[in-house]
């Protein structure tokens, strides 16, 4: 139990030694804070719309496979055409 307990207390003083950190490196360079900020929105919101894929309807799939359809050209004879 004492061994938690100074873990916790320990992961408590590197949190905010953490957040200090990060305190000062946005007074320092406010618009780098920003752009870093603003990556990381990008990137999460990105991530995040890769991941709700909507599901292929049936005429996607049918357009899909299409191409792989013969035309009509290798359908009918030359003197058909």
């Amino acid at each position: 139990m004492e061994q938690v307990s100074e873990a916790a207390r320990e992961a408590g003083r590197r949190a905010v030694s953490f957040t200090e950190d990060i305190a000062d490196a946005v007074r320092e360079r406010p618009f780098t804070a920003l752009a870093v900020a603003a990556g990381l929105a990008f990137a999460v919101g990105a991530l995040w719309k890769l991941g709700e894929q909507r599901p292929q309807t049936r005429l996607e799939a049918l357009r899909a496979h299409l191409p792989e359809l013969p035309g009509r050209d290798s359908l009918l004879p030359e003197r058909w055409r």
